[in-house]
């Protein structure tokens, strides 16, 4: 027997079971409890990093994509974490994303979910320049696909004479869950010019199941439906459970259904002015929706909320514990602001992911036992609201085959 016959050997060595029958269990355990699995024993390690049978197993989180500073060719770079440490890039993952053509051009990475990354492309080879255009792929197995034009050109900031007024659509995010459905879909922003500022008034949603693209107005349920013409998007956005999860000012998040029929709001607690640049910040870990609320960034302290139903017809955000700033940043100078952004949560523990900017270094901090790790430091654009992209490997394939280029 040779490589992973014999890994595979010596871990039925341990159990003496069929190896079909082993991968077939550990294939039904969460990442989490998998990663445990392997301090069995070397063989059981071994067997479950088995580059034929990792495919077949849940994955969690791995590194980062992080955007790089301006004029940076590429615009992205990864860092691999394991708890609180630097690591290379997953085995078998491309995260430089060699394996796109030349026609995808200049590439602008936008988002990553559960394996998938979103990047907006435009190959200005030719003149006149085609419209920027939309690739999913997956950096674990090469795959890729191109997708058809949204009704609004993707990245597209100004005067629109569909929609008579000036118009943004720079922001898009991706949705995919695999163990859900096996399609994924992309969500485009469309923000209008109202009162000096920008507010999202529709997105575009693209569904690879059906291969089209659906336009979806604003139709607001929740206490705060009567200002659906003014919902401020601050930047911050996560899919989970169907829904693609925005962040707003005053303490909200309006989230939008896959199929673009249900808008939701929720509010986490009462309206109140704003202080100094409040930072807000949604995420999911363990199942659960998360909001991380700066409380004014000259307060001491942050607030973490967790939303556990979604199932249920009325959402309430649950306060779930603070953070003392001091414990994760280096104090600050009077009167002066905390300078820091939430970069990610860990899918499967307690670990948030934060940036120091008056370090310029990568921290975690555990919230169970209140642990502080500088992980690493490194340089990122300031005005730019997706930084970080947590990145958890697919290694099996996703993409639907009717469609890969």
């Amino acid at each position: 027997m040779e490589g992973g016959s014999c890994r595979a050997a010596a871990a039925s060595a341990v159990l003496p079971v069929p190896d079909e029958l082993i991968v077939e269990i550990l294939a039904r355990l969460p990442a989490k409890s998998l990663c445990l699995c392997k301090c069995v024993s070397r063989a059981w390690r071994a067997f479950i990093s088995d580059p034929a049978n990792r495919r077949r197993f849940a994955q969690t989180l791995s590194g980062l994509f992080f955007s790089r500073p301006y004029g940076s060719r590429p615009t992205w770079d990864f860092v691999g974490l394991s708890m609180s440490s630097v690591l290379p890039p997953p085995p078998g993952v491309d995260a430089a994303l060699s394996f796109l053509p030349p026609t995808c051009g200049e590439m602008e990475l936008l988002d990553s979910c559960n394996g998938l990354l979103l990047l907006r492309c435009e190959d200005s080879r030719e003149r006149p320049s085609p419209p920027p255009f939309y690739v999913v792929c997956n950096p674990a197995t090469g795959e890729w696909v191109a997708l058809p034009q949204p009704s609004r050109v993707p990245g597209f900031v100004g005067y629109s004479t569909t929609v008579g007024r000036t118009m943004d659509t720079g922001s898009a995010a991706l949705g995919f869950d695999p163990s859900i459905s096996p399609h994924f879909y992309v969500f485009q922003l469309v923000q209008v010019l109202t009162h000096l500022d920008f507010f999202v008034r529709a997105v575009e949603i693209y569904s690879s199941q059906t291969g089209r693209w659906v336009l979806s107005e604003i139709e607001l349920q929740g206490e705060m439906a009567d200002e659906s013409d003014y919902i401020h998007f601050t930047g911050q956005m996560t899919y989970f459970k169907g829904f693609l999860h925005l962040c707003m000012r005053f303490n909200a998040v309006v989230s939008v259904h896959t199929e673009g029929k249900t808008w939701k709001i929720s509010q986490l607690r009462h309206r109140q002015h704003e202080g100094y640049c409040p930072v807000f910040s949604v995420c999911h870990s363990q199942g659960r929706l998360l909001f991380v609320d700066s409380n004014d960034r000259s307060s001491d302290v942050m607030s973490i909320y967790v939303l556990e139903d979604l199932d249920s017809e009325e959402w309430t955000w649950v306060f779930k514990q603070s953070i003392e700033k001091p414990d994760l940043f280096v104090p600050r100078m009077p009167q002066r602001i905390w300078d820091y952004d939430t970069a990610a949560f860990h899918p499967d523990s307690d670990l948030i992911f934060f940036y120091d900017w008056s370090q310029k270094r990568l921290v975690s901090y555990d919230m169970k036992h209140r642990d502080v790790h500088v992980i690493c430091t490194l340089e990122v654009p300031y005005f730019e609201f997706r930084k970080f992209l947590p990145y958890v490997p697919l290694y099996s394939g996703a993409l639907p085959s009717s469609c890969l280029n």
